[in-house]
């Protein structure tokens, strides 16, 4: 039996080549025997942000079969038979198997989406020696999209090297480039988006701007808010169409960081510009923020069932139940916003402004200077206000300047994340973990106020009576506010710890190294 090698490569064809040109080509230079084709069909699947792409996996269904496959070695590391024809959009739709648990930490709470359903037309090639030997495993895939008007099909080689011929193999690659050929970094359908063009093929919630200190800072910022705009925009279909809850999370944190970059990198626009679009962005996010309380809390609910006694967990029900029924009401109303003129006109006329050339020093005094004077200059500005607001905690201090702090942090995560690129990548690592942690720690403190405070409300505006399940209800509900203020109460206690560990004099140093006047990174 010929035994093959644990890996593959994968090489494209030129624009200018077909498989017909292929087979031509090679039969002239080398012999092989050619096995005739076999045809299957295919849908692809992964989450948007291509979760399993990223972990080298690919999620395929053939027929009733799903496979999650290794795009390394090509093998299935998992299958699941879909007899009973279910619905399967998350990991937890899936009964229990293997699949489902190897996809589990990977998709989280985001949505599998159908990025193609291709024919695939699959020639096997076994390339022989002058013994008659098979020497190498050569597959010839044309790849055509079902539900695509993409008229000409792709051309996949996947080589299979065979063990013990390892040199055979080396001379057959070098050949293909010489060919035209390409080499890839894995199957290309494995991508399937990029096929497709169904989907955007490299998706990321982060900031991707890359700035080049002597620029000047009207136009870095409009980099800026290009690369948050773009982010919101590939969200909106996401929300409308309730495909989880990560799109509108994503468009969320767009437009909290563009308020923020709008209201912390000052006189760069004039003062009535921002104002405007302050004002603009902020009529965004109040009509995203009750669909976005409610994810919150839904997502939670097996969290909160299992804080409180199993038998007072059934109590919790009337309050998720009334909390799903609140969101298919604001579900509608947050995309009957995405849809109306409003909103198109106020993305419309924040496009328009980028695109513009609106430099005017006399009211924008920051316009011109150049970005890596201003970013330090905010960046320091604003970490020593998080310092002095920090070492004035302690136990005694009210909630609402720990809230206070909580944000100041969140503003200066923006900056670091706005201005990154004109640092030095491993220390700006660094100065965020360490930011990120002491973020937690805040962002954690103020979740449990304001779960508490929710509960208390849902309790005084809803009748309980004197009905057994009802006081069921009251039960579980005291119960879950208790549990919530000891959380509280802990969380509150490793705050000195947290921040002590960011404002140490390592981390001191380290932002007075970035973004003291006199630092500029190499170029």
């Amino acid at each position: 039996m010929t035994a093959h090698s644990d890996n593959s490569e994968y090489y494209s064809l030129p624009d200018t080549m077909d498989r017909a040109d292929l087979l031509r080509k090679l039969a002239t230079d080398y012999n092989f025997v050619l096995n005739p084709p076999q045809k299957k069909k295919e849908e692809f699947f992964d989450t948007f942000d291509r979760r399993l792409h990223s972990a080298n996996l690919a999620l395929v269904k053939e027929g009733n079969s799903y496979y999650l496959k290794d795009l390394t070695q090509g093998h299935p590391l998992a299958t699941f038979e879909d007899t009973d024809n279910i619905s399967l959009k998350f990991w937890w739709d899936f009964p229990k198997c293997d699949l489902r648990k190897k996809i589990k930490p990977l998709t989280d709470i985001r949505a599998l989406l159908s990025l193609a359903n291709i024919q695939r037309s699959i020639a096997t090639l076994r390339l022989l020696n002058e013994d008659k030997k098979t020497v190498l495993f050569v597959y010839i895939k044309d790849l055509k999209m079902l539900d695509s008007s993409h008229s000409k099909p792709a051309v996949v080689v996947q080589i299979k090297t065979v063990r013990g011929y390892e040199d055979q193999a080396t001379s057959f690659k070098k050949y293909l480039g010489t060919i035209g050929l390409i080499n890839s970094d894995g199957d290309l359908i494995s991508a399937a988006g990029s096929f497709s063009g169904k989907y955007p093929l490299n998706y990321s919630s982060k900031i991707n701007v890359h700035l080049m200190p002597e620029m000047k800072a009207q136009d870095a910022a409009k980099l800026i808010f290009h690369n948050l705009l773009e982010t919101m925009q590939v969200n909106e279909f996401g929300i409308i169409e309730d495909i989880d809850t990560e799109f509108l999370h994503d468009f969320r944190v767009a437009v909290r960081r563009t308020r923020s970059a709008l209201s912390q990198i000052k006189a760069i626009f004039s003062p009535e510009d921002t104002d405007k679009f302050k004002e603009e962005f902020s009529i965004i996010g109040k009509a995203t923020n009750e669909l976005r309380d409610l994810d919150v809390y839904l997502l939670s609910e097996d969290l909160y069932k299992k804080m409180i006694p199993a038998d007072l967990r059934v109590g919790l029900d009337p309050i998720f139940r009334s909390l799903s029924k609140q969101r298919e009401k604001t579900k509608k109303d947050c995309a009957d916003f995405l849809k109306s003129q409003t909103y198109k006109e106020i993305i419309k006329s924040w496009d328009d402004f980028l695109r513009k050339k609106v430099s005017n020093p006399g009211l924008a005094p920051n316009c011109d200077r150049a970005i890596i004077e201003l970013a330090k200059e905010h960046i320091w500005k604003k970490y020593s206000k998080v310092i002095k607001l920090g070492r004035k905690i302690d136990s005694n201090t009210p909630d609402e300047e720990v809230h206070n702090l909580r944000i100041e942090g969140k503003k200066l995560r923006y900056l670091l994340e706005f201005f990154s690129s004109l640092f030095p990548e491993d220390n700006m690592k660094v100065i965020i973990k360490h930011l990120k942690i002491l973020q937690d720690n805040l962002g954690d403190f103020n979740d449990l106020c304001i779960q508490q405070e929710s509960l208390k409300k849902f309790l005084s505006q809803t009748d309980i009576g004197y009905d057994q399940s009802k006081q069921k209800t009251l039960a579980a509900a005291g119960g879950l506010i208790s549990v919530l203020y000891q959380q509280q109460m802990g969380v509150r206690k490793k705050f000195k710890e947290n921040f002590n560990e960011f404002s140490d004099k390592e981390t001191t140093s380290l932002f007075k190294s970035l973004f003291s006047k006199g630092y500029i990174k190499s170029i």
